[in-house]
């Protein structure tokens, strides 16, 4: 017998454009929920002209419903739809919903069990709370940036995955499965006040732990770790080399065969980390004298933690990602699976991101509205 679907029976409203909202949406989809896109008219979320690839990587599968929330039939239209629906995620800059008349205490006044998640970059609250931004600038006040680049060099940018971002959908995510296992003990629904920048100065908190422990902890002692970073092989390849552990590391000394890393003071992590400018030109050095393939075999032989540095354009080749069934097929592309294995939850399932306003109809329908009534908003959202 296959399970239902973890969150079928539940209704989503997404008001959200590009990558964080969307894709937090996307995960609740996977988990079985009902998604209905409410996008501006006429030109729909800004990712689908845009981004259009990223546009179908996380929006698959929802319902697509053009209302203008600037006029009041667009306003009434979303307020029945509230009446019907389990959690709200808006995208907007802090104050829009409000001076719109669909801010969370209108909204649960007709709907006290709805879940109203807002997603900004700095919250709704702060002396940053209007300042525009995007992932770089999320990064930069959580104290990201100051991780990255060269271990003396000023900070830069962030690695390419957009991990601020991210930590929003993640953390919006998190934040709704809660609220709705907690609405089941009483009944109630909640607004959830998402800050991007919070959401990814958690991920920074364990560098913060180091910082309280040994005062002057920086980027170089993050970065800068004998035996645990990138190495470039003989033939121009790379490999991801994570002898980080006492045990690992005198497994790699052994199999390097180079004196002075068997030197006994460079057995604990501690010492072997402050001596990295001697000692890590060694490895680099070494691991040049022979292919990324013999690496990779003697090194997995010998129990070390080492594996290639995938480039993206064979990253869906991946045979370790394959077996793990991370790689889906739909839409004519090739798409990211949901990565926990588990009952109640399928991301496969899932059809094209529909067209802007595909299921006015069908969604307006359900809510009451008579198909001229529905024409009359539509030729609205037109105008």
């Amino acid at each position: 017998m296959t399970a239902p679907l973890a969150l079928a029976g539940i209704r989503v409203l997404d008001l959200t454009e590009l990558l964080p909202g969307p894709f937090a949406t996307q995960m609740l989809a996977d988990m079985g929920a009902e998604i209905i896109k409410i996008e501006r008219p006429g030109v729909g979320d800004s990712a689908r002209s845009m981004l259009p690839s990223t546009y179908r990587m996380v929006n698959r599968g929802k319902r697509s419903v053009t209302l203008d929330l600037k006029s009041a039939d667009g306003r009434e239209a979303l307020l029945r739809l509230v009446k019907d629906a389990d959690i709200l995620v808006e995208g907007y800059r802090p104050g829009v919903m409000k001076r719109l008349g669909v801010d969370y205490a209108t909204l649960a006044a007709v709907a006290p069990g709805l879940i109203y998640a807002s997603i900004s970059g700095f919250g709704q609250t702060g002396p940053l709370r209007d300042v525009p931004g995007h992932d770089l600038n999320y990064n930069a006040v959580a104290g990201v940036l100051a991780l990255c680049g060269s271990a003396d060099g000023p900070p830069e940018q962030a690695v390419g995955v957009p991990v601020a971002d991210l930590s929003g959908s993640l953390y919006t995510v998190t934040s709704i499965l809660a609220a709705l296992m907690l609405r089941q003990k009483t009944g109630k629904g909640q607004y959830l006040d998402v800050s991007i920048t919070d959401a990814v100065f958690t991920m920074v908190g364990p560098r913060l732990g180091s910082l309280q422990d040994s005062p002057g902890f920086g980027k170089k002692d993050v970065l800068c770790r004998t035996g645990y970073g990138i190495y470039e092989t003989g033939d121009k390849r790379y490999i991801a080399l994570g002898a980080i552990e006492d045990h690992f590391w005198a497994r790699l000394v052994k199999v390097l065969g180079i004196a002075l890393l068997a030197d006994a003071q460079y057995a604990k992590s501690s010492q072997r980390w402050q001596a990295y400018d001697l000692l890590d030109p060694l490895i680099r050095a070494k691991v040049r004298e022979r292919s990324h393939d013999e690496w990779i075999d003697v090194l997995t032989r010998h129990d070390v933690p080492v594996t290639t540095v995938t480039t993206l354009d064979t990253v869906f080749d991946d045979p370790q990602l394959a077996e793990r069934g991370m790689i889906l097929q739909g839409d004519g592309i090739r798409y990211v699976n949901y990565p926990v294995p588990m009952e109640g939850v399928d991301a496969a399932r899932h059809d094209a991101p529909h067209r802007l306003g595909q299921d006015n109809a069908a969604v307006l329908g359900a809510a009451g509205y008579t198909p001229q009534q529905i024409a009359a908003l539509s030729r609205q959202a037109a105008a």
